[in-house]
Order: structure tokens, then C-alpha cells, then sequence
């Protein structure tokens, strides 16, 4: 994705008007639509939908939703080093032909 600031409205912190973001696809730059991060939300705007009509998603929702899609990283691969373990010891030793 190809990101830049559309305007730069603040100083060092978000003020409530908030800052917008542009958002397009990368090579072609296909438009597809304007972040606006506030204070108190995220304004999805799709296409060229303007800001009085994106979708509002409040901080603690976005946070939930976030939280909710994340794998944690440790986690996986504590279960990968483990499947490992389980396959070495149930795995069946290879027979040796008969040496006659």
C-alpha cells in the first residue's frame, strides 16, 4: 500500500480535527480511500466518501478488533518447536537390513 499524509493538521499531538491519510494501491496508485485518525476515533473514507459520511470506529473497538486478529508470535512458535519434539520421538527408527 501506498500511504501519505493528505493534510497535517497538528503540532506534536493529534489535535480533534485529527490527520488524514491518503491511501492507495502501490504501482498503479489506484485510490482507495482516506484514513482520518481524531482523538477519539478512525474515519474510514472509501473512495472519494467524504468525512461527514465515513464509517466511525470509536479507539476501544479498534483495539478489540485488533486484539482479536493478532496470533502471538511466541506462542507459534513454542507450538512449532514442540510438533517437532512430538514427531522426533514418535517418528519409527528406519530397520537395518540383516547382515548374514
Amino acid at each position: 500500500m501506498d500511504v501519505s499524509i493528505k493534510s497535517f493538521d497538528v503540532e506534536m499531538a493529534v489535535k480533534n480535527k485529527g490527520i488524514e491519510l491518503e491511501i492507495s494501491e502501490p504501482n498503479d496508485g489506484k485510490r482507495l480511500g482516506d484514513l482520518i485518525i481524531t482523538k477519539s476515533h478512525l474515519i474510514w473514507c472509501e473512495g472519494k466518501t467524504r468525512r461527514e459520511n465515513g464509517q466511525k470506529i470509536k479507539w476501544t473497538e479498534f483495539v478489540s478488533i485488533v486484539s482479536s486478529v493478532q496470533k502471538p508470535a511466541k506462542a507459534k512458535k513454542a507450538a512449532s518447536k514442540k510438533a517437532k519434539k512430538v514427531s522426533a520421538k514418535t517418528a519409527s527408527p528406519v530397520a537395518k537390513p540383516a547382515v548374514e
